[in-house]
């Protein structure tokens, strides 16, 4: 029996090999590296907000729709790093049963109070890696969005192999040299931040396992704003901890590097202008 060779397969693994990500030096496992940024995200910015008001866009409405063409009001789901349920909660009430694959604890309590507070109560939660999650069930539509839990072939493949009916992928589209925190990777390492892939990469291992999946992109605008430099310094110090001993002169580096971009009240606001894409296929 001939041998399949996976090029675009291999190709994503050894990129993989040869990113930043394998040369952290923190020690800690996946789900604690986790857990550390998210309850500092939630301290620094999303305990600052009201996170409700994030329905209230015309782009979230946008993006559910993208979402509801997969599913029936009878269908099983399944949300792969779910958040703080910012889609599962209001996706939920539009389907028969929706599971919430979740390995941060803090988004994960955010989540439950949010279908608490909006009585939805068809919510199975299970605080798991994606990597770890059993599957013991297949569902009517597999989904993902704006997570980095779909993070090599193997987690894409068991995303497959979950679904019976559409998988969905959103992610962003543009080259990750636009983000901020690769510019201050530069700065305290002396080398650019090798990624361990991107949309392509997706692209391009589905195709290798004879999957072949639309791609849909959109422009991005947004602006998160942090109220101080401190506030942001701290979470940008803490993602950068993996890679490098952060040093009294690199958080001074850090300090005056948004201290050159703050607004006259002190506050940073970091503008996000790029592209987003959904990946999408019938298994």
């Amino acid at each position: 029996m001939a041998t399949t060779t996976h090029y675009w397969q291999s190709l994503w693994e050894e990129t993989i090999r040869q990113s930043s990500n394998s040369n952290r030096i923190d020690g800690l496992s996946n789900v604690d590296r986790i857990n550390l940024h998210a309850e500092l995200v939630y301290k620094n910015f999303y305990s600052k907000r009201n996170l409700d008001d994030l329905q209230r866009k015309p782009e979230f409405w946008v993006e559910l729709n993208r979402l509801k063409r997969f599913i029936t009001k009878d269908s099983s789901v399944l949300d792969i790093g779910a958040g703080f349920g910012r889609i599962a909660v209001p996706l939920a009430k539009e389907v028969r049963r929706l599971t919430a694959v979740e390995p941060a604890r803090v988004y994960m309590k955010l989540m439950k109070d949010k279908a608490d507070r909006e009585g939805v109560g068809n919510i199975e939660f299970a605080e798991d890696l994606w990597s770890d999650f059993p599957l013991r069930k297949k569902y009517d539509f597999v989904y993902s969005t704006l997570s980095l839990a779909i993070s090599d072939p193997d987690t894409l493949m068991k995303m497959n192999d979950a679904s019976r009916g559409y998988c969905a992928l959103e992610l962003g589209a543009s080259p990750s040299s636009d983000l901020d925190f690769n510019q201050i990777y530069s700065m305290v390492k002396g080398e650019s931040f090798r990624p361990p892939g991107n949309y392509l990469n997706i692209i391009t291992t589905l195709y290798d396992n004879g999957i072949y999946a639309n791609l849909e992109t959109w422009e991005v605008t947004s602006e998160v704003k942090y109220e101080t430099v401190e506030d942001l310094v701290e979470l940008r110090k803490t993602s950068l901890k993996p890679y490098v001993r952060v040093t009294e002169e690199m958080e001074e580096m850090l300090h005056r590097f948004y201290r050159s971009k703050m607004n006259s009240d002190g506050t940073y606001v970091f503008h996000v202008k790029g592209a987003a894409c959904m990946i999408w296929w019938k298994v």
